[in-house]
């Protein structure tokens, strides 16, 4: 239910943004360091200024609880990853100046745990308890790659600076 911002330098803790009505499963900075953004077992997604503590949109559409939240390496999108148990998770492209959702893609078949966008800005990589991990064109929304090998929940994607690799971590041992 809250996010804390820290100093790195001396570890204190200097603000406590508390507007979640449920857990925080995933925050991230902006790339010019002025906004957080959180997602939540409350189901939206919330933008901060990091100076002033302020929450100054809420972000809602999606009907499970987010859990993932990424934002695009211009600061102009946030991608999100949603699902439970019972559902198929979705994956939402978010215009950040207007909170309107541009997009909405669907594929996996359960919660999208993990979401990251390439460096050149042009792919979403997804991760999803379905075992899959899935890559997006982020301009037309479509699933260009189902990415299969894991034996069981993908947790954790992220891809290197240069492009040209994507890392994964699953529950597969």
């Amino acid at each position: 239910e809250t996010i804390k911002i820290w100093d790195i330098k001396t570890g204190e803790c200097l603000n406590t943004l508390e507007e979640h009505k449920y857990s925080v499963n995933s925050v991230t900075i902006s790339p010019d360091g002025k906004y957080i953004i959180s997602g939540s077992s409350d189901k939206t997604i919330k933008i901060w200024d990091i100076k002033t503590a302020e929450c100054l949109n809420s972000l809602e559409g999606h009907s499970s609880q987010v859990i993932s939240v990424t934002i695009s390496p211009d600061g102009k999108y946030i991608v999100s990853g949603d699902g439970n148990y019972d559902n198929a998770g979705t994956i939402k492209i978010w215009d950040i100046k207007t909170g309107e959702c541009l997009k909405t893609l669907e594929g996996h078949t359960s919660s999208v745990n993990t979401v990251t966008i390439s460096p050149d800005g042009k792919y979403i990589v997804s991760g999803s308890d379905d075992k899959t991990i899935k890559i997006w064109d982020i301009k037309t929304a479509e699933c260009l790659k189902t990415l299969e090998g894991h034996s069981y929940y993908v947790n954790s994607v992220t891809i290197s600076p240069d492009g040209k690799y994507i890392i994964s971590g699953s529950e597969d041992n």
